[in-house]
């Protein structure tokens, strides 16, 4: 299971240490790392930054969509069979979010997200609608409504 929150963590430390966080290390080649940072469309990012073993404050130099992208790429990396998304694309444009997700879903990993916009809808099966007081509902995501 991993968890990606709005704001991902990001520690100070190298471009690799980021795509694998929170491991320490890793059996997967350079050349594997730089493949999930284009399937997360951050391309440039290790040529732009001067290369994996590059170390830098990456909250601060990144944006947060950035952050958020590479945030889908440790998923990549790791592989696990569930993802909980918290509000975990809310940076992104939708041609971005929509790929995203289209590469978790293909990936066959199960996505439960926590979100507010009715784009995210379409990559789901079913939503779970909290009504308060210990009240809930669950909907068909293709019939359900943000104002219902």
């Amino acid at each position: 299971m991993f968890f990606l929150p709005q704001r991902p963590y990001m520690q100070i430390d190298t471009l690799r240490s980021q795509i694998i966080y929170p491991s320490k290390q890793t059996a997967l080649s350079d050349e594997r790392l730089l493949e999930l940072l284009q399937e997360v469309h951050l391309e440039s990012l290790s040529e732009r930054v001067g290369g994996l073993n590059a170390s830098y404050d990456w909250e601060k130099l990144l944006s947060v969509g950035e952050q958020q992208r590479l945030a889908f790429a440790r998923v990549l990396a790791r592989q696990p069979s569930i993802v909980i998304l918290d509000e975990a694309t809310s940076a992104l444009d939708s041609a971005n979010e929509t790929a995203l997700y289209e590469r978790l879903r293909a990936s066959g990993t199960t996505l439960i997200s926590i979100a507010h916009r009715p784009a995210v809808l379409k990559h789901h099966t079913h939503v779970l609608e909290f009504k308060g007081e210990g009240a809930w509902e669950l909907h068909a995501a293709a019939d359900f409504r943000f104002d219902s």
